[in-house]
């Protein structure tokens, strides 16, 4: 049976990989094991996936790698696996150190953090050890990018899987010798990397595995009960889930206006309250306080205590500065309108991408609310629902 190497980081992009690497070994397609990266460790445990780490691949002569790993360890707030943390960092940093030369790697290291690391030589390591007949990132950069880059000189197949846009990332996932297969999110992402240079046969829209959980039947049955329960037929439900706009990007130093989410939201409520007819949903983020907003009955805070993915099935609209909850939506059938202004907003460029149904500057959110909110809600599941399938059927060309 041919072997699958998964190496992926956490939150959204082990979200990715667990419905592909389950249905290949519960198909018994293929030999799993994941490489889980930091906080994806956790995650792969719970489901059960066979789960590889830095630490599994420490050898003889790199204690001066782990020391130099635990003293970087020392200066984090907090870390679960202090032995995997000091083998992640410290072997990623003496491959930088090797690459770049000990002034250069600390100056980088000073200036990026674990930003500045692309560990291509422990990925070498670890592929060599692990054997794998694909291996199959995610489009993060670091460890997901070096093993790409080392299955690339190994001769190893390698199938990559986009979350999004790959609006920077596109940088190395536009070569044409990066990946034999590229899986995207939908035509427009594949036109874009198209454009960048990958030639059609290497590019597929396959959707994200991680969303089909947002289509499943089930899911949508309850969103219409959702939706009936609280009495909102015949009405125009809009869903406003909250954000931070920071007053300088955390990245490049771009000024950001940190009163543009409230001043949105107070045009959105100005306007329910003007429209006999409508609703507005305010879902605030996990553990942050509902936002000031005057008192009716048709502005109601949905909290983390309403399943997210029925409410995307019951209401119609979602307007959003950058929030994923606006994909999300777009996936479910809800309209999407995206307020431009945000300092984020180049990396989610939801009209560009085919999602947003407008994007539009505050002062000319009142008249988008008009139209999209009085369009039927779209069929959703363009690209969802079967994301895992399509992508297991891209890794069978190798397997």
């Amino acid at each position: 049976m041919k072997k699958v190497l998964f190496v992926c980081y956490g939150s959204g992009h082990v979200r990715m990989v667990l419905p592909v690497a389950a249905a290949l070994q519960e198909r018994g397609l293929a030999q799993v094991q994941v490489l889980g990266l930091t906080t994806a460790a956790p995650v792969l445990r719970s489901a059960g996936l066979p789960l590889l780490q830095f630490k599994d691949f420490v050898q003889p002569g790199d204690e001066p790698a782990l020391a130099r790993g635990r003293e970087l360890v020392a200066g984090l707030p907090s870390v679960e696996d202090p032995q995997e943390s000091a083998a992640y960092l410290g072997l990623s940093y003496a491959d930088l150190e090797a690459e770049a030369g000990a002034e250069e790697a600390q100056r980088r290291y000073a200036q990026l953090g674990r930003q500045a690391f692309l560990p291509v030589r422990t990925l070498t390591r670890i592929l060599q050890r692990t054997s794998p007949d694909l291996v199959v990132v995610t489009n993060s950069p670091r460890a997901e990018r070096a093993a790409a880059l080392a299955a690339r000189d190994l001769g190893i197949p390698c199938v990559c899987m986009v979350d999004l846009f790959a609006i920077d990332e596109v940088r190395w996932i536009g070569a044409a010798d990066y990946a034999r297969r590229v899986c995207v999110l939908n035509e427009q992402v594949r036109d874009f990397l198209l454009a960048a240079g990958r030639s059609p046969e290497q590019v597929v829209v396959t959707g994200n595995p991680a969303f089909d959980a947002l289509v499943a039947p089930a899911t949508v049955d309850r969103g219409r009960e959702l939706r009936r329960r609280q009495g909102w037929q015949g009405r125009r439900v809009v869903l406003w889930p909250t954000q931070v706009e920071p007053a300088v990007h955390p990245f490049d130093g771009r000024p950001g206006d940190p009163q543009l989410p409230q001043r949105v939201l107070a045009r959105l409520a100005a306007w329910t309250l003007a429209q006999p007819d409508t609703v507005l949903c305010v879902r605030p983020r996990a553990g942050e306080a509902p936002p000031v907003r005057p008192a009716s009955d048709r502005i109601i805070v949905t909290g983390q205590d309403w399943a997210l993915p029925d409410l995307l099935h019951a209401v119609d609209t979602v307007v959003t500065l950058t929030s994923t909850v606006g994909l999300e939506g777009h996936l479910c059938g809800a309209r999407l309108i995206q307020v431009l202004g945000s300092v984020f907003e180049p990396a989610m460029p939801l009209a560009r991408f085919g999602i947003a149904d407008a994007a539009v500057p505050a002062d000319g959110l009142e008249p988008a609310l008009d139209r999209w909110t009085r369009e039927p809600r779209r069929q959703g599941g363009e690209t969802a629902g079967s994301a895992a399938e399509r992508v297991v059927g891209v890794l069978a060309e190798f397997l």
